[in-house]
């Protein structure tokens, strides 16, 4: 019996993959347009790519208990626009849209499995992360021409805020959970890992990045580090809370003025923000009352017209209603929203598991950075629903995929109770 060997240019295809999907992530927090290019590409060569091997199969074994709800999470998505109020429009984003994030988990799982390429994945997207927060941090110090009077800075309610970073992102409250998912990761892989130039490139990264969020001046996002951070502490880092806490005051003694206003208004009707994203979540309780099984993959705008409590007469248009569960409840049902959380949950779990095996310190703290995301995705997503933003939903989507991939090469060590 003779074993075929892989042709050179069937491995030069394969490698010339990996290098756009490498790119891919390089690129997406810059510009949805230049993802979305690449990702075309990336997924084209794929293709043609697993034609002449005759293999679209990913190695990594995804487990049963959330392989099947991912596929029952896909086709419902898929199914709901049927329900939507304009289904041709909720089709073409959902071709779109969920293409290009199911099309991301894909090329991952498939493209990542060999070696350490899917740290070099998580590399490149902390790099590429450090570059947003620098050039957030430059824009707010130096490009206060293009920041005033946004629709995000309400100067009535708050005199003192005249400008928010956003730096590549298309608003403050995007790059805000964009920072805050950098920050998780960057606190996670720190946590195990014992010196050396890697923790001085996380700590780099994530002082830039905190000092970016804090120029978003997202209130929910604030939330949603804080937490973060105490995950981190409490959990994966006991030396970090003395630091912390250190630096948190130093913090709020030189902010307190404008910080303990901004976030204390998330619970009052003083700002248009708040009063507006009170009557987003009223109007989505009642339209998931009426519509239990969902209006259909974003057709929460179109069915807004009908629940508009705050009489906007069409004056805003409104694609979400600023929380991420109400939001996937509205559009996908209630069925649609229990998918999602017993994904997440199950996913959390596994990264928990991981952690704790006896494994490469850089796939324990992936594991953790993973865990530590989830929290501020889920405390971020009470206040507002950023994965709409197609460039944080591939990236979040990534982040599944490669703890998937994680679990897949390290699946047979053996759990550690302490390290």
């Amino acid at each position: 019996m003779t074993i075929q060997k892989p042709s050179l240019k069937n491995l030069q295809l394969e490698q010339i993959v990996y290098g756009l999907l490498v790119l891919l992530i390089f690129v997406l927090p810059f510009s949805a347009i230049a993802g979305g290019v690449v990702f075309v590409l990336c997924f084209l060569a794929a293709i043609i790519n697993g034609i002449k091997t005759k293999n679209f199969r990913p190695e990594c074994t995804i487990p049963k208990q959330i392989k099947y709800p991912l596929w029952a999470l896909f086709i419902l998505s898929g199914l709901s626009v049927f329900l939507s109020w304009d289904i041709k429009a909720s089709a073409f984003n959902w071709l779109w849209v969920v293409g290009q994030e199911a099309g991301v988990f894909y090329l991952v799982l498939k493209y990542a499995a060999k070696r350490h390429r899917c740290l070099l994945l998580m590399k490149v997207f902390l790099l590429s992360a450090g570059i947003v927060a620098l050039y957030g941090i430059w824009q707010y110090a130096y490009g206060s021409i293009f920041l005033q009077d946004k629709e995000w800075v309400d100067q009535d309610a708050f005199p003192t805020i005249t400008k928010r970073a956003f730096s590549t992102l298309e608003n403050p409250n995007i790059l805000g959970t964009f920072l805050v998912m950098t920050i998780a990761y960057c606190a996670g892989i720190f946590a195990p890992l014992r010196g050396g130039k890697t923790r001085i490139g996380l700590i780099l990264i994530f002082l830039l990045s905190a000092g970016c969020l804090l120029l978003t001046f997202s209130r929910g996002n604030w939330l949603a580090v804080f937490w973060v951070l105490v995950v981190f502490a409490a959990f994966f880092y006991h030396k970090a809370i003395l630091p912390l806490v250190g630096g948190g005051a130093t913090v709020l003694y030189f902010g307190w003025n404008i910080l303990s206003k901004r976030i204390l208004s998330i619970f009052e009707t003083q700002d248009t923000s708040a009063e507006l994203r009170f009557s987003y979540i009223e109007s989505a309780l009642a339209m998931i009352k009426d519509h239990p099984w969902g209006v259909g993959w974003y057709g929460y705008q179109y069915a807004f017209v009908e629940y508009d409590f705050m009489s906007l007469d069409g004056q805003i248009i409104m694609y979400h209603c600023h929380n991420l569960f109400l939001n996937i409840a509205a559009e996908l049902g209630i069925v649609g929203l229990i998918l999602f959380l017993y994904i997440m949950w199950h996913l959390f779990k596994l990264a928990r598991n991981i952690r704790h095996r006896n494994i490469a310190p850089w796939a324990r703290g992936i594991a953790c950075g993973y865990m530590a995301a989830l929290v501020g995705i889920g405390i971020s997503g009470l206040t507002d629903h950023t994965l709409f933003n197609i460039q944080l939903g591939m990236l979040f989507w990534t982040g599944n995929a490669i703890i998937l991939l994680v679990n897949y090469r390290y699946g047979t060590r053996p759990v550690l109770d302490k390290y």
